[in-house]
């Protein structure tokens, strides 16, 4: 029986609901602790020999067919094929080398020779022997390409797509390849700037076994398009503009991300600049909506960041700083029957043709006020839960030093909130803009565009943990360790979300780009993950050592696992490596019956112990266990006897303690028959709430 369904059938039998009802929003404390819960151990890392910061691995996937991994590598220009088969559980340090390698120039077509210029992303069909690789134009603003090949690197031919394809996924049912087309602007030339869209290619086997493939770009240039008021519309080449026009929009709009919801019925896709995602529906292969993802107020006591790189210490507390979320990486999960869009908040500005939306707050402001053509008056109605007063009473002079919010990077156009006057030049800011949320969010899909979209976020958790576990390289870049030097931008930076099942718990991995870690909360119930534990990827010692800038995650379920345990694989950019993470399961208690060889034998059913009943046995028995603590748990707990005759329940008994203080010997009794048996386990207090499930802590 899974974790979940045990704990509902417990709910049920106490007379608690099973469902998971309201939002918590944000907590109002800091995570400054793992629960220990999980454990990451490091299997192996593979280098692909590209120097440091070429980008020589930075998207993974995995194929659970040959049990081999395909990563990108960006120094090259190539694929390569990585064989997992021979990893064993637990041990560290092995070895791997790559099977194979495959230059994606080389395959250039003869009559258009700069067609294949770079190479951005990898998917793995899961049953046909097919892979997908996205690969941008010499030329990034002219259309791209999707090239295709079988699982051992035969090339099968390639099809184009919009400009600047730089990710690439598949729907769940294995029947389209997915798309997202960046289109950004020439780096020098702003005037040209290609539409952003999603590719979707539709696949099909001929009789004789090959594939066929028939493509449909999806833009955002329809006037039918709906579009909320919370979308950031950020042109540097016009500014503000109150209603852009269909066509503005379309050039302006830039994928960056592309997630799929299990039915393959709609792709969400994330649109980083504009702080934004849109919604393509796979049936009409159009989009139908862009939803805004508005903005987190750092003046909440959960939502402190630290905002200097110049003090050289941590000081992580409010300032009148709205963060705009800016997902890079996204990942969608069905929880309890509801679906959930998870992002990693990392933020991005634009800078293209020398123009930029980025400037440091002490280029705006100074110790007797803004500078000229700069107008700062912040506003209450763009801070939740900030008064006016609160907002008018801070001294922004007093600010603007280095060692205040002197150095913080913030955009200088966000629609009303931030504005540059057209006629006369002057910005008028109403908020501070930071980029990103330095945080991991959870939403409902169901509510994009209302108030009640955010279901969860991180809050302050990523500076807060780091500060107070892994000082020596708080805020640090991923090159160097050099504490506090990314503090003025973007913090710890999580780039990318992935979401998994292991040991019958709901788990999100986000990987954190400059820290070069991967943090990890258990998301069971999303309106109150916990933090599960933090894997540390970085060499503390020996800056540029280590897997560095995680830049792609894919997760494993042990099913499919070489190892039988679950795995992540973490593609880090800066580094040129792929770590190889085992997920091993640590219970805040352990259960062990106690022995009677006259009425029972033990076994074990996915970490919860089982007592079945002998061959001639019946009537009143007594069933005993010994609890005992491993990391404890935050309150009272249960323990729980489950009595079960094949398929039905015939007793469910608790024993409510808090066991924390040591051993505690548990035992009941039931009346049973040849081939029972007794499940025994712990679950944090029960109670009444009918919001409210209990979880297994073991």
């Amino acid at each position: 029986m899974k974790w979940n369904k045990r704990a509902a059938l417990l709910a049920a039998a106490f007379g608690l609901s099973a469902l998971i009802t309201g939002a918590s929003g944000a907590g109002a404390t800091a995570n400054t602790q793992a629960s220990g819960e999980l454990r990451l151990v490091r299997l192996a890392s593979y280098s692909t020999g590209a120097g440091l910061a070429k980008s020589g691995a930075e998207i993974v996937h995995y194929d659970k067919a040959s049990r081999k991994a395909y990563l990108i590598n960006g120094d090259t220009k190539s694929f390569e094929i990585v064989d997992l088969s021979g990893l064993k559980s637990g041990v560290e340090n092995q070895a791997l080398a790559a099977e194979n390698k495959f230059k994606i120039t080389d395959f250039n077509p003869t009559d258009s020779p700069g067609l294949f210029g770079d190479i951005t992303s990898i998917a793995v069909h899961p049953t046909e022997n097919l892979i997908a690789v996205a690969v941008p134009n010499s030329v990034k603003t002219e259309p791209g390409s999707v090239v295709f090949f079988t699982k051992t690197g035969e090339y099968l031919g390639y099809e184009r797509v919009g400009a600047l394809p730089d990710m690439i996924t598949l729907t769940p049912d294995g029947s389209r390849f997915l798309v997202a087309n960046e289109g950004e602007p020439a780096d020098a030339d702003y005037n040209i700037d290609p539409e952003g869209s999603v590719s979707i290619i539709d696949i099909a086997k001929t009789g004789d076994g090959h594939f066929s493939f028939n493509v449909t770009t999806a833009g955002f240039g329809s006037p039918d398009l709906a579009i909320d008021g919370n979308v950031r519309y950020a042109s540097l080449k016009t500014g503000h503009v109150a209603n852009p026009t269909p066509e503005q929009w379309a050039a302006d709009l830039e994928p960056e991300f592309i997630t799929v919801s299990a039915d393959s019925a709609k792709a969400y896709v994330a649109l980083q600049e504009n702080n934004a995602i849109g919604v393509l529906d796979l049936q009409s292969k159009r989009f139908t909506h862009v939803y805004g993802l508005g903005y987190k107020n750092h003046m909440l006591p959960q939502n402190k960041l630290d905002v200097s790189d110049e003090d050289k210490t941590v000081k992580i507390q409010n300032y009148p700083v709205l963060g705009a979320y800016m997902p890079d990486g996204i990942s969608l999960r069905t929880i309890g029957g509801k679906t959930y869009l998870f992002t990693a908040n990392e933020g991005d500005g634009r800078e293209w043709g020398g123009a930029a939306d980025e400037v440091k707050f002490r280029d705006i402001y100074a110790s007797g006020g803004p500078k000229a053509g700069n107008v700062v008056k912040l506003d209450a109605k763009y801070y939740p839960g900030t008064t006016q007063d609160e907002l008018d009473a801070i001294n922004l002079g007093a600010l603007s030093e280095k060692t205040g919010l002197g150095n913080l990077r913030i955009t200088n156009t966000v629609s009303d909130i931030v504005y540059k006057d057209t006629v006369t030049g002057v910005t008028y800011y109403n908020a501070l803009v930071a980029y990103g949320a330095r945080s991991f969010s959870i939403w409902d899909v169901d509510k994009l565009g209302t108030p009640e979209q955010q279901v969860y976020d991180s809050g302050d958790d990523f500076e807060q943990y780091i500060a107070v576990n892994y000082p020596s390289v708080f805020n640090s870049d991923h090159e160097a360790n050099k504490m506090d030097n990314r503090s003025d931008n973007k913090g710890p930076e999580p780039e990318y979300v992935e979401t998994g099942e292991a040991f019958g718990r709901t788990y999100a991995f986000v990987g954190l780009e400059r820290q070069s870690g991967v943090i990890v909360y258990n998301v069971s119930n999303p309106q109150e993950p916990q933090l599960a534990s933090y894997f540390n990827l970085r060499d503390l010692v020996n800056s540029g050592q280590g897997d560095l800038g995680p830049e792609g995650l894919d997760f494993i379920p042990a099913g499919d696992s070489p190892t039988g345990k679950p795995l992540l694989l973490a593609g880090n950019e800066v580094s040129g490596t792929m770590a190889v993470l085992e997920l091993q399961r640590q219970a805040p208690f352990k259960v062990q019956p106690q022995e009677d060889g006259a009425v029972y034998s033990v076994s074990d059913n996915n970490g919860v112990p089982v007592m079945t009943v002998k061959d001639g046995v019946s009537g009143l028995k007594t069933f005993s266990a010994n609890v005992q603590t491993v990391l404890g748990h935050s309150g009272a707990e249960t323990v729980v006897f489950t009595h079960r005759r094949g398929s039905q329940t015939l007793g469910l008994t608790g024993v409510r303690g808090d066991f924390d203080n040591g051993g505690y010997a548990a035992q009941i009794q039931f009346n049973v028959q040849a081939g029972d048996t007794v499940e025994v386990y712990v679950v944090d207090e029960l109670t009444n709430d009918p919001g409210r499930q209990p979880v297994v802590l073991q």
